[in-house]
Formats: structure tokens, C-alpha cells, sequence
């Protein structure tokens, strides 16, 4: 039997080649939580499941590294302006800001306003994930596939997923189209896809397009489940939150435990039970953790709310109060120079909490 594909695209911040395969990294993540379910001990998880990373950070790094040496270049990407004026307040900054932005906010606020930086990555995008389930059907007919997304990701996602299945190459039928294919299930972590959503020529709002749950007859809908995991503190998925109305199959899964300062992190997400029961059962078998189990594995008694590095409760009570503060400064529907130095704050404080 063909293992279900899961496609990992990741978020903001810097990503090798190899960042899932990483000690820290949702392969290496998936596997361990895996490990704790009866059913993975004796049918290990990559004995399902083929993990298949999306890898985007060349892009930004090779633009950024230009924008670094050349502010001219920035003003070349933003036609609008937006983002040259919103990094205004750069001038004044301190190194350690400058280097939180260039370091983990750049490629999020180049994507949202850089039209070309956009249009790269999205190409990028798609063209591996088609080379991917080309594969797949010219070696088991059939592809069954799946995306988890995270921060960034999700709003990379959702749009390439959309010209994927909509746009018609040249004078071909799109064969990836829904009404011939779709995905089985997708899983948007920190999901910020509503707030990067642009009026990008043939892309469509996220709560418009075929990113949507839906029966298989349905050419409006691409996958049959989609999952939104939150967390509380989590302030990059805040502003303009992603919360349709009226979707069937869809559910949203908050989440509150605080293991490790970034609590934005796919791996620290992934480590809740809340998250990764429903990964695990979609990509391999409702059976693989019974009803039992789930209800043991998010027991406070196993799975309490403050843990990993932080067993000091308080140090992380604090921290949680401190990205609160900067989620209601943030409000829903921030500036762009509002919301780029809030990012950069909220790095800082999650690296001072270290």
C-alpha cells in the first residue's frame, strides 16, 4: 500500500534545506509523540507516512541578503511603499531589533507586501509539490497526499494550493484540478493566511477559494478535513484571525500549553496531544489512538500545562502575560509598521524568557 504523502511547508524565521529533519523538527517531532500510542510501536509512523518538506528559504535569503547591502532594493520590491515606510522606524532601532527582524520577520512582511517576492515563492512552491505527486501517480496511479503548514507556511500554502488547483497551464486541462483530484486532509498551524491574503491576480480571499473542506463532488472545496490549531499566547496569528462560518469538516483546536519560550514553533504545537492525535489518526487509521488513549494523553495529570523548560510555572506565567500584552496592543487589524515592530517584540521577549 502507497504511503499517504504529507507535505511540510514551514514558516518565518531561517530554515535549511534539511529543517524538518532537524532534532527539533516535525519529523523528528511526529515520530517521538508517535511512539507514546500502542498502534506505533508495532507500525511506526514513517512506515505510513512519506514526509515531504517544502523548502522556500533560498528565496528569501538570497532577496534579503541584497536588501541588507542596498536599501534601494526593498523600494524595488514594494511598489506600494508600504513596506519602506513601515521600516521606518528601523533607523532607531538597536542591532539586537534589526537583527530579530532580518532574522525571523522579513520573509513574513516581504510576502505581504512585495509582489515579487510573492510571485517567487508561490511558483517555487507549487512547482514541488506537482513534481511531487507527478511521482507518486506514475508509480502507484494514485496519490494520496497532505499538508501541514505552519506560521508563514500557511499563508504559502493556501495561496500556491489555490493556483495549483485553478490555473491552467498552457493549453492543458489541469489534472490537479478538484474536480479530478484533491487533497485528503490540511493542517494549518499559527495560521495566518487571512491576514496575508493579497488581491494578487487569480488568487481568491481564503475563506473564497478551494482551500476548503468539502465532499468529493464539490469542485468549490480541495481536501476533505482542514484543521486550525492556535495557541492562546501565540500573537502571529492573532491580528485578522482565520474563523470561517458555515464550514463542514473544518475544526479549530485552541491550544494553552507553554514547553519551550517559542511557543509559536510547529514542534512546540505539535507536542500537544490536542494537535497531533488528529494528525496522526488522518494520516494513518481513526484506530490509531483509541478514545482511551486520547483521553489519557491530554490528562493534566500527563500532559500538564507548563512543562518541558518550563517546569518554573511562574517564569512561564509571565512570559504568557507579556504576549498577551502585545496581542492587545496588537489589536485585529494592525498598521504594517505596528504590526512589524510587534513581531519584533514578540521574538524579544520570547528570547529573553530563555
Amino acid at each position: 500500500m502507497p504511503k499517504q504523502l504529507l507535505f511540510l511547508i514551514h514558516g518565518i524565521g531561517v530554515h535549511e534545506t534539511d529543517w524538518a529533519e532537524e532534532v527539533d523538527g516535525p519529523v523528528k517531532t511526529l515520530r517521538q509523540v508517535s511512539r507514546q500510542y500502542p498502534y506505533f510501536q508495532s507500525k511506526p509512523l514513517e512506515a505510513r507516512v512519506e514526509f515531504v518538506p517544502i523548502h522556500y528559504d533560498e528565496i528569501f535569503q538570497e532577496i534579503a541578503s541584497k536588501c541588507q547591502q542596498d536599501t534601494a532594493q526593498i523600494q524595488q520590491l514594494d511598489p506600494t511603499g508600504t513596506l519602506t515606510g513601515a521600516l521606518s522606524w528601523m533607523a532607531s532601532a538597536g542591532e539586537k531589533e534589526n537583527n530579530f527582524f532580518w532574522s525571523h520577520v522579513a520573509d513574513i512582511a516581504m510576502y505581504r507586501f512585495c509582489p515579487v517576492y510573492r510571485e517567487r515563492v508561490r511558483s517555487h512552491v507549487i512547482a514541488q509539490i506537482a513534481k511531487r505527486i507527478e511521482a507518486a501517480f506514475d508509480a502507484d496511479g494514485s496519490a494520496a497526499c497532505s499538508v501541514l503548514a505552519h506560521s508563514m507556511g500557511t499563508a504559502v500554502a493556501h495561496d500556491s494550493l489555490h493556483l495549483l488547483g485553478t490555473v491552467r497551464w498552457g493549453d492543458k486541462t489541469n489534472a490537479l484540478n478538484p474536480s479530478h483530484w484533491r487533497f485528503n486532509h490540511i493542517f494549518m498551524v499559527a495560521n495566518t493566511s487571512r491576514f496575508l491574503q493579497t488581491e494578487d491576480r487569480e488568487m481568491k480571499k481564503v475563506y473564497e477559494s478551494i482551500v476548503r473542506p468539502g465532499p468529493v463532488e464539490d469542485p468549490g472545496s480541495y481536501c476533505a478535513t482542514y484543521w486550525n490549531m492556535r495557541h492562546e499566547a501565540d500573537p502571529v496569528p492573532f491580528p485578522r484571525m482565520f474563523d470561517p462560518v458555515g464550514w463542514k469538516n473544518y475544526s479549530a483546536v485552541p491550544i494553552r500549553h507553554y514547553y519551550d519560550p517559542n511557543v509559536h514553533s510547529l514542534s512546540h504545537y505539535l507536542l500537544n496531544p490536542r494537535v497531533h492525535i488528529p494528525i496522526l489518526r488522518k494520516l494513518t487509521t481513526p484506530k490509531s489512538v483509541t478514545p482511551e488513549e486520547e483521553i489519557a494523553a491530554i490528562n493534566p495529570d500527563r500532559f500538564p500545562q507548563f512543562g518541558g523548560k518550563f517546569t518554573v510555572i511562574q517564569k512561564a506565567k509571565e512570559l504568557a502575560v507579556r504576549l498577551e500584552a502585545l496581542k492587545t496592543a496588537l489589536g485585529d487589524d494592525p498598521s504594517p509598521a505596528h504590526w512589524i515592530k510587534s513581531l519584533v517584540q514578540f521574538y524579544g521577549a520570547m528570547d529573553a524568557a530563555r
